[in-house]
């Protein structure tokens, strides 16, 4: 007899848990946090939403915030409160005690913007004490490449906060010896109104890739869904942005008060990646171009340098890109 009630007590208490199930709706899944940094280009990724590209909330929660002015997400991802974040590609050193993996190249620069130096500034030795101005962190591949192009050290160099729309009038008073200007229009502006020299130019550099998509290896098993819809969100919505950027452009200027001009200034040095340009640059092991320049960058003190290709996952951004 106390086994039927035992068996009795199972079955009625399965059917009140499948009731519940039924009745109530399906926990939604934990939400996917990208960071991303002050670099104007990264806040793109954050046009998924509004463009109408987000996977369905039963799928992906996406949460996306920006790191404060002036920082980068970094500091966020090697805390944890991230699971995603788009860095520098001269960053990744500093995280591969963290196990990370880089799954997406977001950008790369096709040229436009320069390094103007200041009048009577020729070259790097002319430059004295005075700091390079620059419009956002000095720490941005971007800014850093300029800065190698034209001879400098880019940890040694004084930087300063820059606005852009001041540069003229800084460089013309000395206050700052040259300004990294990522708009083609302003450095050629600036450059003819002062008569002064491009110590770099982003056209020397066009190709080169800046910013990528990493996310923890140890987090990829459980959360693979997740990340390919955010793969697949991404590369849809840099499509979307190539084809229709005046749209994007009134996005980005309604989302954060600048207009829409400043923001086209700011993206017309780089070009957006899909997931299938992305993977043609992961493509080829240790051969791959983009496996190269990891496995040259240096590595950060007392990290592991692995193979390159350990950092690399080729097979997320292939899958993102089929239809």
């Amino acid at each position: 007899m106390i086994w039927l009630k035992i068996t009795m007590a199972a079955v009625m208490s399965g059917a009140l848990f499948a009731a519940i199930d039924y009745v109530l709706p399906p926990r939604p899944p934990q939400p996917f946090t990208v960071e991303l940094s002050d670099w104007p280009g990264d806040q793109v990724f954050a046009l998924i939403e509004p463009l109408g590209l987000a996977p369905p909330v039963r799928l992906l929660h996406l949460d996306i915030r920006r790191a404060p002015a002036g920082k980068d997400a970094v500091e966020a991802f090697r805390a944890g409160r991230a699971d995603a974040a788009l860095v520098g590609l001269e960053r990744l050193p500093e995280l591969l005690s963290d196990e990370v993996r880089l799954i997406y190249v977001y950008d790369e620069v096709v040229g436009g913007g320069a390094l103007v130096a200041a009048p009577g500034v020729m070259r790097a030795a002319d430059l004295g004490s005075r700091p390079i101005g620059v419009s956002f962190g000095g720490g941005d591949p971007l800014v850093r490449a300029l800065l190698g192009r034209a001879g400098f050290e880019p940890g040694r160099v004084g930087l300063t906060p820059l606005a852009p729309e001041a540069a003229e009038a800084e460089l013309r008073a000395g206050r700052i010896g040259a300004a990294a200007l990522l708009s083609p229009s302003r450095a050629k502006s600036v450059q003819d109104k002062l008569g002064s020299v491009l110590l770099a130019s982003t056209q020397d550099i066009a190709g080169l890739s800046t910013h990528a998509l990493v996310v923890r290896e140890g987090g990829i098993a459980d959360r693979r869904e997740q990340i390919v819809a955010v793969l697949r969100a991404l590369s849809q919505t840099a499509r979307t942005c190539r084809g229709a950027m005046e749209r994007c452009l009134e996005l980005m200027a309604s989302a954060s008060g600048w207009p829409a001009a400043e923001w086209r200034r700011d993206l017309e040095t780089v070009r957006l990646l899909d997931a299938g340009e992305a993977h043609a640059l992961l493509d080829g092991g240790n051969a791959a171009p983009l496996a190269r320049r990891l496995a040259s960058l240096p590595a950060a003190a007392n990290a592991p340098a692995p193979p390159a290709m350990e950092w690399l996952d080729p097979s997320l951004a292939e899958e993102a890109a089929r239809p």
